[in-house]
């Protein structure tokens, strides 16, 4: 008897099991961003962490809802809004795509909203599109919503905008380094680097962000009394690589970046490039562009060794404590380590004056 009540109540408990309902899903009122504030430069590629689902059930569609500014006011249309973004259509091969053309006919522009949402993941993507904002803090409403519901989360991240370097130089993406040498050749001339660091003494920097298009650089040189080195007429030109019939006979420059758009005028090198960052990968010695000015061209200073500097601390010339003198005229040439990457797309100005240097 005992055994038979046994079977009984199991097939009991078995019947009302099957009749329980079972839950299709779960949508947490906990899902966070286990960071949620981020901080992106204006015109640059950024993204926020994702959202963190704590236990939600998969997939998830997440959607931006509303955006306000620093004071609370509602700025939906700012992020609403579409802009003109450059986007690839096509894979980039840095060994085919080598050229300014070659690498545009994998380019379009296309309208977008500078900041979106992923929606499989809610992080938060910014894009180029950026360059048409106005900089500050701004925070964001979102609504996730899976297969059991929606849940609206308020003010779950924060973007902060800011300006940053529109062109890196020193010290994010490299430093400038002068040397001597010696005339016509790819060797230096006794131990014959000037300066070869941050904050160099010898090189004042200035760089304007003259208009939005065409993407162009535009690098002029001066010589410390504001004489500008005429490439046209070879007073800049390509730095030689060292070594027995070294491959390639030169230190990379503009000119390898994009062939095609380089032109030597009489004040400047300039290049049109495709777009940022730029240039897009290393040639093999970081983002430096390798200039010398010839021996004809230049006198130059000579100097004691300066083993480190300050910011904003620049050679003086004849009054300055690490001044010997003048090198004798046709022995050296004067070489340039110029560390460039554009990071904002528009039309930039660089120009360079090296306080140790007289045109001739």
């Amino acid at each position: 008897m005992k055994i038979l009540y046994g079977l009984c109540m199991a097939a009991v408990i078995a019947l009302v099991g099957s009749c329980t309902k079972v839950d299709k899903g779960f949508i947490s009122p906990t899902m966070h961003y286990s960071i949620n504030e981020f901080t992106a430069i204006r015109g640059r590629v950024a993204n926020s962490y994702s959202l963190v689902g704590d236990g939600s059930t998969m997939p998830i569609k997440v959607k931006m809802l509303h955006a306000y500014d620093a004071s609370g006011k509602i700025v939906d249309s700012l992020f609403s809004k579409t802009y003109p973004v450059s986007v690839w259509t096509a894979a980039y091969d840095n060994k085919i795509d080598v050229t300014y053309s070659a690498i545009m006919a994998k380019r379009k522009i296309v309208n977008m909203q500078a900041v979106s949402i992923n929606e499989s993941n809610g992080s938060f993507e910014v894009n180029p599109g950026t360059i048409y904002l106005p900089l500050g803090s701004y925070t964001f409403d979102i609504e996730v919503s899976n297969s059991v519901g929606t849940k609206v989360f308020e003010k779950a991240m924060t973007l902060i905008l800011k300006d940053g370097k529109q062109i890196e130089t020193t010290p994010e993406t490299g430093a400038y380094s002068l040397s001597r040498l010696i005339a016509n050749t790819a060797a230096g001339a006794n131990n014959g680097v000037m300066f070869n660091g941050n904050n160099n003494p010898f090189v004042v920097e200035t760089i304007t962000r003259f208009a939005d298009t065409p993407n162009t650089v535009i690098i002029k040189i001066t010589d410390k009394d504001g004489v500008v080195f005429n490439p046209k007429k070879n007073e800049i030109m390509k730095r030689p690589n060292s070594g027995l019939n070294p491959n390639p006979p030169f230190l990379q420059n503009l000119q390898d970046y994009a062939p095609d758009t380089f032109t030597p005028t009489d004040t400047a090198l300039t290049l049109k490039y495709p777009l940022v960052p730029f240039p897009i990968v290393t040639l093999g010695n970081g983002f430096n562009m390798y200039y010398r000015i010839p021996t004809a061209f230049v006198h130059m200073d000579s100097t004691t060794t300066w083993s480190s500097n300050t910011a904003g601390n620049y050679y003086k010339g004849t009054t300055d404590s690490h001044f010997r003198g003048y090198f004798k005229d046709d022995l050296y040439d004067y070489a340039v380590r110029i560390p460039m990457r554009v990071q904002v797309p528009g039309a930039y100005l660089i120009n360079l004056k090296l306080l140790n240097a007289t045109h001739r």
